[in-house]
């Protein structure tokens, strides 16, 4: 099974905006040296706790500074851009860096309702997206060339272009579309079966794809020893809560292992419902739950995210991962 790696370029308090991006670039630096698939970077905005609001600047930075790895984004929210922005951008990248580059398209904000007003273009549709995307694909094929107006250099460079979701409506998308899906497992745990049953029944075969394709995201808070497996879980808890109380503006909270917090019974009913796909605990506790994950949603690819400010541990959390896919 291939694995990938999903950043947002998580910032912690004491932590500059420079020194998070950094952080990003290291540990790219990282899994290049290693035998993960790809690197994507998300787009989100109006939060000093997530550095990667310009996803294509982070990408093309990360691209310059390593070798093999695949480096894109998870993903460009398309009602935030045009198509054509799109396609001169990636395809500029793509010119850089041959066959490196992947583009993940989303419809949804990536942000709050006050930035959305600011910065989204359109509200999609099924249709509308479905038709925005064929017509993003359209401008990397040779046939841009006789356009009008061209998105050079975007033209022929065939950027591989994944569909991501969290919802049944991405499923059917991505599968008339005859495209790579990518599902949100690690935010949205109550809809992966059905919407990947949906993606692969429906699927169309296409000049992009002859069969479905399934990454699935999943977060991941490993760890060689207990303790530190119970201090990043902790970790990967504190951020979930400020994600979800919106209190993720500033920068993110570091775990204190000596001191939980105390949890309210809307807090635990959250954890216990909303956290999302995980693969978490010591070496090895964390083999069964890779196992019952690849054996119920059998997906082609795994893409883990962490929130880990530690960057051994970090490290440590991705190799155990690694090994997990490889060793199946």
């Amino acid at each position: 099974m291939k694995i990938s790696i999903l950043n947002l370029i998580p910032r912690f308090v004491d932590e500059t905006t420079k020194q998070s991006i950094d952080r990003g670039l290291e540990l790219a630096k990282w899994a290049d040296g290693q035998k993960f698939e790809r690197y994507w970077v998300a787009e989100h905005h109006n939060s000093k706790s997530i550095s990667c609001s310009a996803t294509d600047l982070i990408i093309g930075y990360i691209l310059e500074n390593t070798q093999r790895i695949k480096v894109g984004a998870g993903g460009v929210m398309l009602p935030n851009h045009t198509p054509f922005q799109v396609a001169e951008r990636y395809g500029t990248l793509e010119t850089l860096y041959p066959k490196r580059v992947d583009l993940g398209i989303g419809r949804a904000p990536g942000t709050d309702i006050d930035t959305a007003k600011l910065i989204y273009r359109d509200t999609y549709k099924e249709d509308n997206f479905k038709e925005a995307i064929r017509t993003l694909l359209s401008y990397f094929e040779e046939e841009a060339e006789n356009f009008k107006v061209r998105p050079y250099p975007g033209v022929g460079t065939h950027v591989p272009v994944y569909i991501l979701g969290s919802s049944m409506t991405s499923a059917h998308i991505a599968a008339q579309l005859g495209l790579p899906y990518s599902f949100a497992g690690h935010f949205s745990p109550n809809t992966v079966e059905v919407a990947l049953k949906i993606y692969r029944e429906e699927f169309t075969p296409s000049k992009y794809l002859d069969k479905p394709y399934v990454m699935l995201g999943v977060s991941a808070n490993a760890a060689y020893e207990k303790d530190a497996a119970e201090h990043i879980k902790q970790q990967a808890i504190s951020i979930f809560l400020q994600i979800q109380n919106r209190n993720n503006r500033d920068a993110f909270l570091k775990a204190d292992p000596n001191n939980s917090p105390e949890l309210t019974s809307i807090e635990k009913f959250m954890i216990r419902t909303a956290r999302g796909l995980r693969i978490e605990g010591d070496v090895n506790s964390v083999k069964d739950q890779f196992m019952e994950i690849k054996q119920k949603y059998n997906p082609d690819e795994i893409i883990a995210a962490s929130y880990i400010p530690d960057f051994k541990l970090l490290k440590e959390n991705y190799e155990i991962i690694q090994d997990l896919a490889l060793n199946e």
